[in-house]
């Protein structure tokens, strides 16, 4: 029987956890509303502003935290469009609520990097449409995901990322 990476068990079993309150990618951003064993009380957004005054806003923050105290942000368009979640903390969040449409993309590449036989190593994807990076040990999770064609013009995603 093939041993299953530790990886994937984690992330299979995550999956039913923090299902509420979060937005996929290219979705419209959570609510800030506390639902009970989903978001604590300490959840907060903030508005990020381009670094030039006559500029308007590029994008939005919107950072929640987690019952498990995992931070979320999640970076969305002035039209309200997520292109980029970040995460850090104690327990990787449930990727396939905050990827959505995109997570079947991780899904085959975490297959494959089982198959090629990197069972423990940080999940790195990067296609045109998507990437994604994963690290981490139970108690210290961190990572990030963004559509490339989401991001607004002008906006560096480079300093967004952890």
């Amino acid at each position: 029987m093939p041993r299953t990476p530790v990886r994937l068990l984690i992330i299979s079993t995550l999956l039913t956890v923090n299902t509420l309150g979060h937005a996929a990618l290219g979705q419209k951003p959570s609510t800030l509303e506390t639902s009970p064993g989903t978001l604590s009380a300490a959840a907060t957004a903030r508005r990020l502003s381009a670094s030039t005054p006559a500029a308007t806003s590029l994008y939005t923050v919107q950072e929640t935290q987690l019952a498990s105290s995992t931070i979320v942000q999640e970076y969305a368009t002035p039209a309200g469009q997520v292109f980029a979640v970040t995460w850090q903390g104690p327990v990787l969040p449930n990727l396939q609520v905050l990827l959505g449409n995109y997570f079947p993309a991780l899904q085959q590449e975490t297959h494959r990097a089982q198959q090629a036989g990197r069972q423990r190593a940080p999940v790195v994807l990067q296609t045109p449409g998507l990437v994604v990076s994963s690290t981490g040990r139970m108690g210290l999770f961190k990572g990030h995901a963004y559509a490339p064609d989401l991001v607004p013009a002008g906006v560096d995603i480079q300093t967004l990322l952890p």
